[in-house]
């Protein structure tokens, strides 16, 4: 009688590790949620101000932790694999963006925080890639 129990319960349990929270599921559109935008305030536009656009690409390697995107050192928001979203920022100014993953019971150890410093010296868009390679989530400006 306690190996039918002691393995329903397992299963459970294992269970309970594969489903994916519904905070973190993707929207149809790929943008990052609202409830995952810690300061939303930058996403506001406003003119005179720079676009920086973030997309996160779908990687095989570290691509199904959600990430957390800092802007000098105050996390931003969390950003899942093939997600993208905009804010909008003083120009003028550099800012250092970070990219650490979230951690989590089920989530593996990752090396340091990558980060990122974009000098807005003008109004306009700045693009950024959040990806990864074998040390783990990268950052990159594109042109």
């Amino acid at each position: 009688m306690k190996t039918p129990i002691t393995a329903c319960l397992l299963a459970l349990a294992l269970a309970a590790c594969a489903i994916q929270p519904a905070d973190e599921q993707p929207t149809p559109t790929r943008q990052v949620p609202e409830a995952r935008v810690y300061i939303k305030s930058m996403m506001q536009q406003s003119s005179g101000t720079a676009e920086v656009q973030f997309s996160r690409t779908s990687t095989f390697l570290f691509g199904n932790s959600p990430l957390e995107l800092a802007i000098n050192d105050v996390v931003l928001a969390q950003i899942l694999s093939g997600e993208h979203f905009s804010i909008w920022l003083q120009p003028g100014t550099s800012y250092t963006f970070s990219i650490k993953p979230v951690h989590t019971l089920n989530s593996p150890s990752y090396p340091q925080t990558q980060q990122i410093t974009l000098d807005l010296k003008t109004a306009g868009v700045y693009k950024v890639r959040i990806s990864a390679n074998m040390k783990g989530p990268t950052l990159q400006q594109e042109n």
